[in-house]
């Protein structure tokens, strides 16, 4: 086999074998607390090693406007990720959560704002 199509092969398995590891969330829960002016996020993100595999950052938005970027270096759950995120929304805003995993991939999750509770 000539050279080049040795390196061809070996970059392939390699791209192959890499995005074999890649680990997003399989899914995201997100709910807003208007009276706390709080999001809760919560992503089922399974990890083999809470230091090596984990959720390294996630991107919020309000109405596609980007609010916060938050940075992570371990996950505290070996299934999953959760954060609270100090948040103004009004009633009718889209809030967007994007997460992405140290290992590569990523999931986004929108939810819209409802109308707080009146308690009755």
């Amino acid at each position: 086999m000539s050279t080049l199509k040795v390196l061809i092969i070996g970059v392939l398995l390699a791209l192959g074998a890499s995005a074999g590891f890649t680990s997003p969330p399989t899914s995201i829960n997100l709910s807003y607390d208007q009276a706390k002016g709080s999001l809760h996020v919560e992503a089922v993100h399974p990890s083999f090693n809470l230091e090596k595999s984990y959720v390294r950052l996630m991107n919020v938005y309000v109405n596609g406007q980007q609010v916060s970027t938050l940075n992570y270096f371990k996950q505290n759950d070996y299934n999953t990720f959760t954060d609270d995120v100090m948040l103004t929304a009004q009633p009718g805003d889209v809030i967007k959560v994007d997460l992405f995993c140290s290992l590569g991939g990523e999931m986004a999750q929108e939810m819209t704002v409802g109308k707080p509770s009146t308690g009755e």
